[in-house]
């Protein structure tokens, strides 16, 4: 068993949709696996690769579970996060769509890979295209509309970036609005709160830990996947 090291950017797997409104750290992914142990205060859990890490829970560690959900629960309103791919003719299509209760991190904005783009704004509106048929007569997918305070004044056009007042709530800059392509194998999970009674031996987490002054890792946040 190895413990686990400095570890602070959230994975898609552990609440990435609102990685960029945490400090800027380095470049360590989550690390995610299935719990092996927890004896209350040490949590114990296998890597795919059958690799086993352990850390002690952060005294404010953050609990959270990543509830399934579907296209048809996302409604006008809510407060979503996805990240997303470019493609050639300009359209954002969604990999992944998590639901937050509440508005955080605002904006739009490029991740690490080329064509890859964040996006944490609130539903405008869904629209569904199934009415227009292409030649192969399959439907077109499913659009869900959004908007979002950016980095700009208000009143800026091109409203584009991430809200930098805006990592605990709503922003006050320029609002933009964006629209993105939701495939049908996109996953869609509701972050909700959670807490220690759902750390059991079997249950799927993902793991983000900074390294204590002994060296040991304390656990900062733990996502239990349903």
């Amino acid at each position: 068993m190895r413990l686990l090291t400095s570890l602070a950017c959230l994975a898609l797997t552990g609440g990435a949709a609102l990685a960029q409104t945490a400090p800027a750290r380095p470049n360590n992914p989550a690390v995610a696996g299935v719990i092996q142990s927890f004896d209350g205060k040490t949590l114990a859990l296998k890597e795919a690769d059958g690799t086993v890490v352990s850390g002690t829970l952060a005294s404010n560690v953050t609990i959270t579970l990543n509830a399934k959900r579907t296209l048809a629960d996302i409604k006008p309103g809510d407060f979503v996060a996805s990240g997303g791919t470019r493609g050639p003719d300009g359209k954002i299509r969604a990999n992944e769509i998590r639901i937050f209760s509440g508005v955080r991190g605002e904006g739009q904005f490029p991740m690490a890979k080329p064509d890859q783009v964040m996006t944490n704004a609130t539903v405008a509106a869904m629209m569904t295209n199934a009415t227009v048929k292409s030649v192969d007569g399959k439907g077109g997918a499913p659009v869900i509309k959004l908007t979002f305070h950016g980095a700009g004044e208000p009143g800026a056009a091109n409203c584009t970036g991430r809200a930098s007042d805006a990592a605990a709530g709503a922003g006050k800059g320029c609002v933009g609005e964006t629209e993105f392509e939701v495939p049908a194998d996109t996953p869609v999970v509701a972050q909700l709160p959670g807490d220690v009674s759902m750390l059991k031996v079997g249950a799927k987490v993902s793991v983000n830990a900074v390294q204590a002054a002994d060296g040991t890792a304390s656990l900062v946040r733990v996502t239990v996947v349903e």
